[in-house]
């Protein structure tokens, strides 16, 4: 098994929330190796069309309600401090 199934085996496993971060950091990843080369902005606009569209096709967020997951991210939370 090669090591991109691998790791998309693993990341299927995790929750919807846990796999966007995990493409975040891909994406983290892909950035951070564009800026160490020397390129063009034309190979740079190219480059972030390639990342938006494969998050498009990964479709990473089908099946989230945006308005219920904001709803639940907005809730108030007690952390622990005694009033």
């Amino acid at each position: 098994m090669r090591l991109d199934e691998i790791i998309q085996q693993h990341a299927k496993a995790l929750p919807l929330q846990l796999q966007a971060e995990v493409f975040d950091f891909v994406l983290f990843l892909e950035q951070r190796q564009i800026n160490q080369s020397v390129i063009t902005d034309q190979q740079r606009k190219e480059r972030l069309k390639k990342s938006l569209d494969k998050a498009v096709a990964l479709n990473i967020f089908a099946g989230v309600d945006g308005v219920a997951w904001q709803n639940e991210q907005r809730q108030d939370r007690n952390i622990g401090y005694d009033e």
